[in-house]
Order: C-alpha cells, then structure tokens, then sequence
C-alpha cells in the first residue's frame, strides 16, 4: 500500500522508537506481496494450504500503509508554518516522491505485458492510470482499480496528500481545516443522501467517480493515522498514551486481537469497522509502547520497511515476468507453483533493493535538487 510512503531521511530526527513505522511498513507490505503471488500457486502445490491461511487477509496491509501515511503526515509537517508557500511545497515534495517510480513501474508492466504491440485500447487505461484517474465509477473502493492493479490505493494516497495540502492552508488551525474536509465528505454528503455507512464496498454510487472517491468510508483510515499522529505529537495526550501502552500486557492484549482478526477474518474488508479498526488499534499500541530497554530491531527488517513502496510497486510486474518467461520456453509444471511463487517474492526483493537505491534514493534526490530553483521563486 504506502507506497509511496516518505523515505527513511524524512525520519532522521525521530526517535528510535518510531523505527516500529519501518516495520509496520516491512509487514504491510510481504502480507500484500504474499497475498498476490501465492495466486501464481496451485490448489494442491506445496506450502499453498499454509499460505491461504496466513495470507488470506492480506489486503489489510493496504489499511495499514494508509493508517502509516497519516501518521507521518502529521510528524512531518509538524513544524510547517502553514500558508500557500508550505502547501506547495508539501504538494510538489509528495508528488515527486509518489509519481515518478509509479510511472516507470507502469509502464514496465505495460511492456511486460504487451512487449512492442499495445492495444489501442489500453493507452488511455494506462494514462490514465498514471494521472491518478481511476477507470471506474462502480467497483468501490477500487473503482476499476489501475493498470498496474496497486495503483488503485495511490489515487486515495494523492487524494489525501490533496487534503493535507488544502488543510496546511490554515496555518495553525490546519487541523480543524481537516476536520472539517472529513465531515463534508465522509460524514454531511453521505447523511444528505441517506446513505451514510462505514462499508467501503458498498458505498453509494453518486454518478461520479471523483464524488464516489472522496466519499468513499476507507479513507477513515487515513483519519485514525492522523489521530495517532496528533495524539503523538501533542503535549497534553501523548503522556497518558505512553503511560497506557507502557503495560507490556495491554500492548499483548491489542497485538493478539490484531493478529486473531486478521487471521479468523472477523470483520475483514477494507474500512474503518474492518481491518482499518485492528491495524488501527496495532499502530496506536506499538508506537506509543515503550519498554524499559530499548529495542534494537533488525536491520533487514528496517530496509524491508525503507524499500516497502518499491516492493508494492513492483511484485506484480515481476510476477507478470516470471508467468511470461516460464510460458514462453514451456518449462514442465514442476518448475511453475511453489517454485515460481519463491522465485517471483526472492526477485521481487532483489529489484526493490536496487529501486529503492537508485528511483526512490538517488533519484528523488536528483529531482529535488533541480526543483529547488522553481518551488524557490
């Protein structure tokens, strides 16, 4: 999901103890990654039963990442003076750490796919997909998902990127300018036409898709992000928070709930009152949990979180690659299934490393030094 999530130096100055984003982000994204390619598994393949079931709920990831990227919306524009110059600024610093690395991926699936002979059909679905403009009027939350299929969760992402920018406006009284966004679109729209509900997938069809959007009930989770991050970041709250989830039993009590619902599939869906409520809750304990010792967590599960964006981006594709390949030199169905699925995930992890170095690191960097002199005048 996420994405299209901030880089690890946008956190250089946080405590060690939010490095758990890193690993929340690191676990969002195998749980969406597994989900997907196990598809490229047999009912009766080696490991498939074991898969389904730790992997069945794996679109909670996504609920995750966009809980994550409110919570670092509001850490990382904390100290923002607010104003139609900060607003850009955040705008123009979004956009070029989301769009660029989603372009190349698209267009790579798009090869992928079609190699030299693209349908004339399916040049406006991938620009449109790469302009953020979802396909569909129905099918919420996905509305036609994208071209490459993740990319419906970044329309949400740049629509909230959209809402954080319009609400920086506001200077100080961002917050409320927020509040009130949420309450116009997810709450007075919806009550207006008598079809206020909590269900993502059966949000009201208003005709157009950009209303269907910004109404649609998952992007609550978002708002639970934001809460966590105000909650975090504010002088009155955030002590009887840390006092609360300094009980290592209380911080069990919420991880074992979580993992139960994400494992039985109690309320599973997208949205506030299904997976949103349990990752929700998830984040809330483990970034206001603080132990007596400090935790040191693995590097290699730090980087999967530095490079989670890069993961989501680009396991389709790679999937799609493998299925293409194995197809066209016909190997025997004992080469395809179990083996196939650890190949498409250990490759995945290998071009993500290189993406993350190269796109999102050496490349986002580039961008933002030859866009200085435009966002300085």
């Amino acid at each position: 999901m996420n994405n299209h999530l901030p880089a690890k130096s946008e956190f250089s100055n946080i405590p060690n103890r939010i490095e758990i984003i890193q690993v929340l982000r690191g676990v969002a994204v195998i749980m969406v990654m597994i989900f997907h390619l196990k598809e490229m598994m047999k009912p009766n393949d080696h490991f498939k039963k074991e898969l389904d079931f730790l992997f069945a709920s794996g679109p909670a990831g996504v609920d995750l990442f966009f809980i994550i990227s409110g919570f670092i919306m509001v850490y990382i524009t904390r100290k923002s003076a607010g104003g139609l110059a900060h607003s850009m600024d955040f705008l123009v610093k979004r956009i070029i750490r989301v769009w660029p690395l989603y372009i190349i991926a698209t267009l790579s699936y798009t090869l992928i796919l079609f190699r030299y002979t693209i349908p004339s059909e399916v040049i406006p679905q991938v620009m449109k997909s790469m302009f953020f403009i979802p396909l569909s009027h129905t099918n919420p939350p996905f509305f036609g998902y994208a071209f490459l299929p993740v990319g419906w969760s970044l329309v949400y992402e740049m629509y909230f990127y959209l809402i954080i920018a319009i609400s920086i406006l506001s200077g100080r009284y961002r917050w409320i300018s927020f509040t009130c966004l949420i309450i116009l679109t997810l709450i007075l729209v919806p009550f207006a036409n008598g079809v206020l509900n909590t269900d993502s997938i059966r949000s009201f069809d208003y005709g157009f898709v950009i209303l269907n959007l910004i109404t649609n009930p998952i992007i609550w989770d978002f708002v639970y992000g934001v809460i966590i991050g105000i909650l975090y970041i504010s002088p009155s709250f955030s002590p009887i928070f840390y006092f609360i989830f300094s009980k290592n039993i209380v911080v069990a009590v919420v991880v074992t709930l979580s993992v139960w619902q994400y494992l039985s599939g109690f309320y599973g869906g997208h949205g506030p009152l299904n997976w949103g409520f349990g990752m929700g809750l998830l984040c809330l304990a483990l970034i206001f949990h603080t132990p007596k010792e400090s935790v040191q967590y693995p590097e290699w599960l730090i980087h999967l979180g530095n490079m989670s964006y890069s993961i989501y981006l680009w396991h389709i594709p790679v999937a799609g690659l493998i299925t293409y390949l194995f197809n066209k030199i016909s190997l025997p169905a004992f080469y395809v299934g179990t083996p196939a699925f650890f190949l498409a995930a250990s490759m995945t992890l290998i071009i993500s490393h290189i993406s993350y170095k190269t796109l999102e690191v050496k490349l986002h960097a580039f961008l933002v030094e030859k866009i200085k002199p435009v966002r300085a005048l």
